[in-house]
Formats: structure tokens, C-alpha cells, sequence
């Protein structure tokens, strides 16, 4: 998304239906009656935006019952005129080093008046908080936007490596531009690359995924997330093609997903103007979401059944991670290109204080996870995962994941599961 204040109609941002990595929503308020701490939370907001895409904070909206930012309530005079770009750029270049670079808007929209404040992604050096304020601001931190919607503190090495490489990037483009005699520095964002592709294919089915279960699920229950694609992005595949081989997976089919015994009644399967996308029928359980890309990208998200505690079953989560990897190396394999190392990531949000219940016997016992969200990434061909190795890469997923709910699997353990994966692969039954 290209950030600018020259937009011919700004429906498109107000009426989005959902926050994502570039676009904010507030409900309507007076800028003079949110106190200091409510202004902090401006800021953050403000820099993480600044720190990672540039994008859009828009105030008049609200959120409905499922916490969807459909409440268009617009904004009264004396709200609208409280946002000062003086005073609102004043509060902001109190806290953020250097100074953030952004415009106040105040656009009518249907007979109503909202604020969106446009915010420019950083030139230079990304913004650090050079103050504290209560618990929405920490001094000496970098604020990022998350693919989630949330601003929060970059504190996982690819959020700081990401940081570092754009501060790079700009630097060079400066020193090129220097170099070519440009005095002249616009902002538009630079080409992306292939890796920038597949970000944009992955954003647009995270939207998707949200919009369909809503902004409170997503936020609030445990959401497991696989992103997988090859090293490159294919050509010469359509979507055709891709339905063709999706109708014709046998060992698991797309009725395994998101695992057997889910019992899901009626999946909707249909093609977009981008790909393939499943997803259960409305009022069906459990709620997921799934899309293939011709351009070599499988995204999905399935939110988990919650169990008494705030726990989920073990079972499920390890049937998923079979279940989904079994599909792409067939699914890929019968692209022909079972030779393609593939990229398999593995997300699962909202985990803070999060119980696995390892078995029935083990209800009692308490393997608790202490961070927000756990991230794990391997790589694997998509032949070995259409051999039989699908089994082993779920089991390492698995005992990763255990590792951040901080319980350890013995070795008789994983090669007792794996066997048992490797059953269900050649049985199509799962006895774990």
C-alpha cells in the first residue's frame, strides 16, 4: 500500500472492514480529553506505524459486537477540531527520536467527518521511544506494527533485523541518489522483491482469515497459522491447475483438514480472483481458513477448540501439523516440483498463559506457555514430505511447540508419535 495523502477517495481505507499491519482504527474521542496516557498510546501507535510500512490511523470508527471496525460514527466538530496537527505532532516528537513525519486529514465521508492521520514510513533512522509513560510507552524501545494489527515492541530478532535492513536499504538509495545528482526525495515505496511478494500474498489471506472469524477471535484464542512456499515464485500455473490437483488429493484429502476427526459437515471451496480458498460453512465448528496460490503460496489459519483452563488438546494441534504438511508435499509433488525446498512456518498466536493438556490422565498437569506468540520455521522438500518424511517434520514442529509450553518430549516419546503418524499416513486412521 502506497502512503500518501493523495487520495482521491478514502472510502477504501475507512470502509476496509479491518486493522491490518498499515491501518488503524479509534473510536471517536476529544484529543484534549484523553489524558497523557491516551496520548501515549497515539504515539506508540504512530511510531510503530512509522517503523514498519507507513500506513493509516483512522478516529470515528468503532468496533460491533465481534470487535470489527464497522461502527462508522464519524467525529463531531469539537472532536475533529481537538486534533490539532500541532498539538497532536507536539505529543507524538515528545516520545519518538527522531521525529516522526506524518499529515492530519480531516475528510467527509457520507455526511460525516473522520481524522486519519497519514504516517510515513521513516527515511532515515527508525523512530526509538526516547520516554516512558505508565505501561503504553517504554524508553529506549523500537515500536513495530505485527501482521495482527498490534503495536508493540520489536522484540524478536527478525522484527530488529527487519529495522536494521530498511534503515540500510534507505541509506543506500540515499547515497545513490546523491551520487546521481537527485536533490529530490519522494516517498514511494521501492520495488519489491519476490520475498516482498509472497508478503503480500500472505497479508491479503491473513485479511481474509480475519475477516472471517472476526477481530475478537482472532485476537483473543488460539489461532495456529502455517505459511508455506518454495524458494521462488512459479509461473505458468493457473488456477485450474491448481484445483485440478487440490480435487485429486488422496492421503489426506482436503476432507482431513484441518484434521480427521474434526467432523466439519460441509466445507465451502471456491476459487478468488487470486486462488483457491476453503473455509467451513457458517455456524460449522471448528472455525479455519485455507488459500493456494498459483504463485507457489499456502496459507492457513485454524482457530483451536479451547478447552476447559484456557488449555488445547495436544492431539488436535499434532494432527494439524501432519494433516497440513502431508497436503503440501502431495500438493506440490503433483506440480511437479517435488524437488522445490519449501518453507514451512508454523505460528501460533494469542498463547500467553496458555495450558497443553498432553493426555486425559494428565488433565491435572499444568505446561503453561509465557510468551504471546510462538514462531517456528523449517525447511523440507516437497518430495520427502510426499515420501513418508511429513511425519518426522510433524513431529519436530510438535516438539518445539512443547518446548515453548516448557515441557520436554524424551526420544521414546517422539518415535512412539511418530510411528503413529506414520500409521495414519498408510491407514488413514489416527490412534494417538
Amino acid at each position: 500500500m502506497l502512503v500518501s495523502t493523495q487520495q482521491s477517495d478514502w472510502r477504501e481505507i475507512l470502509y476496509c472492514g479491518l486493522e491490518n499491519q498499515q491501518i488503524d482504527f479509534k473510536a471517536a474521542q476529544d484529543w484534549n480529553k484523553i489524558g497523557r496516557t491516551g496520548r501515549a498510546k497515539f504515539a506508540r501507535h504512530i511510531m510503530a506505524l512509522a517503523n514498519t510500512l507507513g500506513g493509516y490511523l483512522v478516529i470515528g470508527v468503532g468496533e460491533d459486537a465481534h470487535g470489527n471496525p464497522t461502527l462508522y460514527t464519524g467525529m463531531d466538530e469539537k472532536q475533529a477540531s481537538s486534533f490539532d496537527p500541532s498539538s497532536v505532532g507536539q505529543t507524538v516528537n515528545r516520545y519518538a527520536e527522531p521525529a516522526v513525519e506524518f499529515d492530519l486529514v480531516k475528510p467527509e465521508i457520507d455526511g460525516k467527518v473522520y481524522v486519519i492521520i497519514v504516517v510515513y514510513p521513516f527515511r532515515n533512522l527508525p523512530h526509538v521511544c526516547n520516554d516512558a509513560c505508565e505501561d503504553e510507552l517504554q524508553r529506549g524501545v523500537f515500536y513495530v506494527r505485527t501482521p495482527d494489527a498490534r503495536s508493540r515492541a520489536a522484540y524478536r530478532s527478525e522484527e530488529l533485523q527487519g529495522i536494521i535492513q530498511r534503515a540500510l536499504r534507505n541509506q543506500r538509495q540515499m547515497l545513490g541518489r546523491m551520487l546521481r545528482g537527485i536533490l529530490y526525495e519522494d516517498r514511494q515505496a521501492v520495488e519489491p522483491s519476490s520475498d516482498q511478494d509472497f508478503a503480500s500474498l500472505l497479508q491479503n489471506g491473513r485479511n481474509q482469515a480475519k475477516q472471517l472469524f472476526g477481530n475478537k477471535l482472532w485476537r483473543e484464542k488460539p489461532i495456529f497459522e502455517a505459511i508455506i512456499h518454495p524458494q521462488r515464485r512459479l509461473k505458468g500455473i493457473t488456477l485450474t491447475d491448481c484445483r485440478r490437483h487440490l480435487e485429486a488429493l488422496e492421503r489426506p484429502s482436503l476432507h482431513d483438514f484441518p484434521w480427521p476427526s474434526a467432523h466439519i459437515r460441509k466445507t465451502r471451496f471456491y476459487a478468488s480472483n487470486l486462488a483457491i480458498r476453503g473455509h467451513a460453512e457458517e455456524g460449522s465448528q471448528p472455525n479455519f481458513f485455507w488459500e493456494f496460490y498459483p504463485d507457489g503460496l499456502f496459507y492457513c489459519a485454524v482457530a483451536l477448540p479451547e478447552l476447559p483452563e484456557h488449555s488445547i488438546d495436544s492431539h488436535t494441534l499434532l494432527q494439524l501439523c501432519l494433516v497440513t504438511l502431508a497436503l503440501n508435499g502431495e500438493f506440490f509433488t503433483r506440480l511437479g516440483l517435488g524437488d522445490e525446498l519449501l518453507t514451512l512456518s508454523f505460528n501460533l498466536n494469542n498463547t500467553l498463559d496458555l495450558n497443553l493438556r498432553m493426555s486425559e490422565e494428565d488433565e491435572g498437569r499444568a505446561y503453561v506457555c509465557h510468551i504471546h506468540d510462538i514462531r517456528i520455521k523449517r525447511s523440507r522438500t516437497a518430495g520427502d514430505l510426499e515420501g513418508g518424511a511429513a511425519a518426522d517434520t510433524a513431529m519436530q514442529f510438535f516438539r518445539e511447540m512443547c518446548e515453548r509450553f516448557n515441557h520436554s518430549l524424551n526420544e521414546a516419546d517422539c518415535q512412539s508419535i511418530t510411528s503413529a503418524l506414520e500409521a495414519f499416513l498408510e491407514r488413514g486412521l489416527l490412534d494417538l
